[in-house]
């Protein structure tokens, strides 16, 4: 059983091992999940870095949406009693909450995609700093709404 700061640990780790923002996370959320899918981490490359270096979209982000689709997300193009996509909007409400943006030039203040401030990025580490940092936070929300949602169960606290 995965408490929260377990899979923001193992994002973390896979990150330090040389997966990107949105491999990590996912894979973190599928090993909580007891998921495993030869897809994965293959469909997360493309969004890493703001998908695909663009910076349009958090990678950390985007990899936590994939995960929560994977657990809460559709196969049949039924009705429900909310919209498809719920789970996404959460969790887009609560990672802009926490970091005050969806995109990579929202969170880092720099534009990843121009090869000059893709350069202060480097020289200033944010993938060590910042980005591992992007990480937990997504795979913690995630966790949070997975919890909610009763897809895992959140270790009982003993409070001792």
């Amino acid at each position: 059983m995965f408490t929260r700061e377990d899979i923001a640990k193992r994002a973390a780790d896979y990150a330090e091992e040389g997966f990107l923002c949105s491999e990590a996370v996912l894979m973190a959320i599928m090993e909580a999940l007891g998921e495993s899918y030869g897809c994965i981490p293959k469909v997360a490359t493309g969004f890493a870095a703001g998908v695909g270096r663009t910076g349009n979209l958090c990678g950390a982000f985007a990899g936590a949406v994939m995960g929560l689709g994977l657990a809460l997300g559709r196969d049949k193009p039924e009705v429900a009693d909310r919209p498809p996509h719920w789970y996404s909007r959460k969790m887009a409400e609560a990672f802009a909450e926490a970091e005050g943006s969806l995109s990579c030039p929202g969170i880092l203040g720099l534009d990843i995609g121009n090869p000059d401030e893709y350069q202060t990025y480097r020289e200033r580490k944010m993938w060590s700093t910042v980005c591992r940092e992007l990480i937990k936070t997504a795979a913690r929300l995630a966790y949070d709404i997975l919890v909610e949602e009763k897809v895992v169960e959140a270790p009982a606290h003993t409070g001792a």
